[in-house]
C-alpha cells in the first residue's frame, strides 16, 4: 500500500493503519515521531501544529521504508542508526548489539566505585562499545581498552569513538583464546556484557531482537551457558592487577551460578547486584592475587 498523500496528517495514518498489526497504538504514535524527527527534523510540537504540511516525494519514499523495514521486525535503532546510552549518541548496525538500560546499571557500578582516574579498565565483548565509551566519558583520564571477536563489531566501536572523540583502543580478539602476555597484571577493571541467552531461549523473544540483532552477541549454546565467563575469570585471573575487580553483566537466572563459579576459579568477594526491574544482573568480584 502507497502513502495516499503527501501531508504529515496523511502519513501519520498510513503509520497507524500499516503497523497496527505488530504495534500498538502508543508504538506506533512514537514510532512515527522518531520517523518524522529522523526524516524532516520535526518535534512532537511541530506535527501536531501543522498537520497539513506536505514532505517532498524522497522524504515520502523515506517514510515507506521506515514502514516496510518495521513490519519486518527491524528495530528502530537499527533504522534510525544509532541510539542513547549513558548520554551518548551511540551509532549503531545489525554487527552489534543494541545498548540496553541494564547495561547503563553496569557502568553505573563501575563509577560508584569511585575509582582512581589513572585506572586501566578492559572492555571485553565490546560490540558497539558502549560501555568503554561511556566509561572514558565519565572517567577521561582513565586508559580504557576494549576487544571483541567480530572485526565488523570492532569498527563500529572504532568510528563511535572517533566520532565521540574518546580516545578508546579497540582490538579483534577472541575471548576463547588466552590473553596476550602484553596484559598480564595490566588492568585495575575488566568489565563486560557477553552473550549469556541459552539458545533454547531464542524462541520466547521478540522478533526484533531474535531475527534482527547478532547471535554471536546474544546466545550461548544450552549446555554450555556459563561459558564466556569462565574465560572471564582466566582473563580476570591474567589481566587484573592484584585487587583487581572483574564485573559482568549476566542472565537473571544465572548470577549465583557465575558467583560460584567464579568463586570456584579463585575469584573472591563475589557480590551479586540486582537490574532496576529487582532481577539478579550483575556479578562483582575481585581477583586472589
Amino acid at each position: 500500500m502507497r502513502i495516499p498523500g503527501n501531508r504529515i496528517d496523511e502519513i501519520k495514518r498510513y503509520f497507524e493503519q500499516e503497523l497496527k498489526d505488530e504495534y500498538d497504538a502508543s508504538e506506533r504514535l512514537a514510532l512515527f515521531r522518531l520517523a518524522a524527527e529522523d526524516i524532516n527534523g520535526y518535534s512532537m510540537i511541530h506535527i501536531h501544529l501543522h498537520p497539513d504540511e506536505r514532505v517532498n516525494e524522497s522524504d515520502l519514499i523515506r517514510y515507506s521504508k521506515w514502514v516496510k523495514r518495521l513490519k519486518n521486525h527491524e528495530p528502530v535503532q537499527y533504522i534510525r542508526g544509532k541510539t542513547w546510552f549513558m548520554d551518548l549518541e551511540i551509532e549503531v548496525n545489525p554487527a552489534v548489539l543494541i545498548p540496553r538500560p541494564e547495561t547503563e546499571e553496569l557502568v553505573n557500578h563501575v563509577l560508584s566505585l569511585n575509582p582512581q582516574k589513572d585506572i586501566k579498565i578492559m572492555d571485553a565483548c565490546s560490540g558497539s562499545g558502549c560501555i568503554s565509551l561511556a566509561l572514558k566519558h565519565y572517567l577521561p583520564i582513565a586508559q580504557v581498552d576494549g576487544f571483541d571477536v567480530s572485526q565488523d563489531a570492532i569498527d563500529v566501536a572504532r568510528s563511535n569513538a572517533k566520532r565521540l572523540n574518546l580516545d578508546v583502543s579497540y582490538h579483534q580478539y577472541d575471548i576463547m583464546q588466552n590473553p596476550p602476555a602484553e596484559y598480564s597484571n595490566k588492568y585495575d577493571f575488566l568489565v563486560s556484557n557477553p552473550p549469556y541467552i541459552p539458545y533454547r531461549e531464542k524462541v520466547e523473544l521478540a522478533l526484533h531482537v531474535s531475527k534482527s540483532e547478532p547471535s554471536i552477541a546474544l546466545f550461548v549454546d544450552d549446555d554450555d551457558a556459563l561459558i564466556f565467563y569462565k574465560r572471564l575469570a582466566k582473563w580476570g585471573s591474567s589481566i587484573l592487577k592484584a585487587d583487581g575487580i572483574i564485573m559482568a553483566e549476566c542472565h537473571k537466572n544465572f548470577a549465583q551460578d557465575v558467583s560460584s563459579l567464579w568463586q570456584s576459579m579463585g575469584i573472591r568477594d563475589c557480590v551479586i547486584h540486582e537490574d532496576l526491574s529487582g532481577h539478579p544482573r550483575f556479578v562483582v568480584g575481585k581477583t586472589g592475587k
